[in-house]
């Protein structure tokens, strides 16, 4: 169904709105780009394909515990206690929660202790309860606490490692949103979400939901009595999520750059788990029928038949998604066979693979995020907690572990630095294109296969779970 007409006009008076008045009136600039940022203008056409892999729900001291180089740390504290960090395999069926209001309760106004609070649900009658921790009730299980202050065993994440080792590994790498995935998805593909904050009240995800769907807006101000900053901001029910918003598809389609987003099948109205979606012109124009691809496996046989498009997003099914309570340890070897897809095949010489996790999943990570204002609300709309970035490419640094900023829209910037493509004007704006990561200069690398237990056959061949990645 079309978007509303409440949404078409929030979102027109969003954009009119632009850099220029925030909350109150005051006038706003540009969002800031990290002191340390430098131009970097491309791959000076070495760069002929690029494979951003998007899994899920993992901070960087979860799944690189003690990696050599990288910025780790054994224990958190949460509240003022003390926690060790423990082994908690990748397979096991509980979840955190990681919603935006949990991430209230991490970050814990910049102290970074509220780890050991895992958020239940809310109080009854409470009149502001996404906005006040009066309202939070949490679980009591100390299993909450065992999860959220723990680490992937090894054994389970050697194919994560070899990457990381033998390419680069980022540990000042940041969500780009301070909730969970949807808003995720949305700033890998378009470098912002409308406001979004948190996960749509239903699934599906998008124009394909129903028209009692709806989202969750972020804007500055504090409940009463306030407890948080007003750039903090409070939750405000929004519009249905089918939005018209610029995403890369319309800088892509506008260069005549070929992509495809590769995205599950899942048992819902409209049958596939897309960030494209919840974008009114790619859901019903010629872009979903050509360029979104389902099953995600597709990708396999796009890379043996000589199709890959020039870029390409892969999303992943349930089970090979790393998500808590997925009960699977199979998300490494799928990134693995991905990898070894490409790497193997003469698209190898000329392709960067990014490997990101959408956000940090409720996770505990002890590097503080730094917050920016959004330019149009002046609401903090990010960063989220660390997560962890894998750059695999035949110019990417050997054996690097990169300290510099970067986020999940500098996947989006890079895509717009080696296609010669513009800003979006969002996030992928405010973060860096990776540029530190790769040597131009350097002889292209040779690709030696990624050790799996997982061949692309295996998840051709598996049936399909039809559970979105993440709900």
């Amino acid at each position: 169904m079309r978007p509303s007409t409440l949404a078409a006009l929030w979102l027109s008076a969003a954009f009119a709105l632009g850099g220029c008045a925030g909350a109150g009136g005051a006038a706003r600039d540009a969002l800031p780009r990290p002191a340390f940022q430098r131009a970097f203008e491309g791959s000076g056409g070495k760069i002929a394909h690029v494979v951003v892999i998007m899994q899920e729900n993992r901070s960087l001291d979860y799944l690189f515990q003690k990696f050599p180089g990288a910025d780790t740390a054994a224990f958190g504290y949460g509240h003022g206690k003390k926690y060790v960090l423990q082994p908690w395999g990748l397979e096991k069926p509980f979840d955190i929660n990681h919603e935006h209001v949990q991430f209230l309760e991490d970050y814990d106004r910049g102290k970074n202790d509220g780890f050991d609070r895992d958020i239940q649900k809310f109080a009854p009658n409470c009149p502001y309860p996404r906005n006040h921790p009066s309202c939070w009730v949490f679980f009591t299980d100390p299993t909450h606490v065992r999860l959220a202050y723990s680490f992937a065993p090894r054994s389970e994440v050697a194919p994560y490692w070899t990457m990381a080792q033998r390419f680069a590994l980022g540990d000042r790498t940041f969500a780009s949103n301070n909730g969970p995935s949807y808003v995720a998805h949305q700033y890998m593909i378009a470098g912002q979400s409308a406001h979004v904050t948190e996960n749509p009240s239903a699934a599906p995800w998008g124009c394909d939901g129903a028209g009692t769907n709806v989202t969750y807006l972020l804007k500055y101000g504090s409940s009463k009595p306030p407890v948080f900053s007003p750039s903090t901001g409070i939750e405000i029910t929004g519009p249905q999520p089918c939005f018209q918003y610029r995403t890369a598809a319309d800088l892509l389609d506008a260069a005549n750059v070929s992509w495809a987003y590769y995205a599950p099948s899942v048992a819902l109205s409209g049958g596939i788990w897309s960030a494209f979606d919840a974008i009114w012109p790619v859901r019903f124009g010629a872009d979903w029928a050509n360029d979104v691809e389902t099953p995600e496996t597709l990708i396999f046989n796009d890379v043996q038949n000589g199709k890959l498009r020039q870029v390409s997003w892969v999303v992943p099914a349930f089970v090979n998604s790393d998500h808590a309570g997925s009960q699977s340890k199979l998300g490494p070897q799928w990134v693995a066979a991905i990898v070894n897809a490409i790497g193997e095949s003469p698209y190898w010489k000329s392709t960067a693979i990014i490997v990101m996790w959408d956000e940090w999943g409720g996770w505990y990570d002890h590097v503080v995020p730094p917050q920016y204002q959004d330019p149009r609300t002046g609401a903090f709309e990010g960063l989220g907690h660390r997560i962890p970035l894998i750059v695999i490419s035949p110019y990417a640094k050997q054996g690097y572990v990169s300290h510099r900023q970067h986020e999940v829209a500098s996947s989006l910037h890079f895509i717009e630095n080696t296609f010669g493509l513009p800003s979006l004007g969002g996030a992928d704006a405010r973060a860096d294109a990776l540029g530190d990561m790769f040597d131009f200069t350097q002889p292209p690398t040779p690709f030696q296969p990624i050790p799996s237990m997982r061949r692309p056959s295996d998840f051709i061949n598996a049936k399909p779970s039809l559970v979105p990645p993440d709900e």
